[in-house]
């Protein structure tokens, strides 16, 4: 009986620890997934900041410059001379 009183503290202590253990690995787990998850709504934002945004507005740009030139494209056919060649004033009206 006297054995059983030494042991009882002594294995009470190590199933304590065991859960303990236990019990923060699963805490240790869920912290690093919600760090994770931090990092990764903000590297969308830094995306969307940096590379997105800018990037659509330069395609903005060029559909538009892609348009403008297809228009001067289509009237080439009316153009007779090389002064009133509406091909040649419509790029111009581009550049200003």
């Amino acid at each position: 009986m006297e054995t059983l009183n030494q042991i009882l503290p002594f294995a009470l202590s190590v199933i304590t620890l065991i859960v303990g253990w236990l019990g923060g690995r699963r805490k240790s787990s869920a912290e690093v997934e919600l760090i994770k998850s931090d990092y990764a709504e903000k590297l969308l934002k830094l995306n969307d900041q940096y590379l997105i945004i800018p990037l659509t507005k330069r395609i903005d740009i060029l559909s538009q410059k892609i348009q403008r030139l297809e228009q001067a494209l289509s009237r080439i056919s009316d153009c007779n001379s090389e002064q009133n060649c509406p091909v040649k004033n419509e790029l111009k009206k581009q550049n200003k």
